[in-house]
């Protein structure tokens, strides 16, 4: 049995991770939901800010 093993490449992982990237965003975000609750007007442009960041990092929400 041949017991090679198989090492990881970077290209397999990805680049960054959902909870390292648009920190200010998602904290703006959670002060507005917190504070206003998620369907105030208010807060929907914070939100589509937070996607938007997000989407640039290749996230899709």
């Amino acid at each position: 049995m041949d017991n090679q093993n198989k090492s990881c490449s970077v290209e397999d992982q990805p680049a960054v991770k959902p909870c390292c990237v648009c920190k200010d965003e998602k904290a703006q975000r959670d002060e507005c939901f917190l504070l206003k609750g998620p369907e105030s007007p208010d807060c929907q442009s914070i939100l589509g800010k937070y996607k938007e960041c997000m989407a640039g990092f290749g996230f899709k929400i």
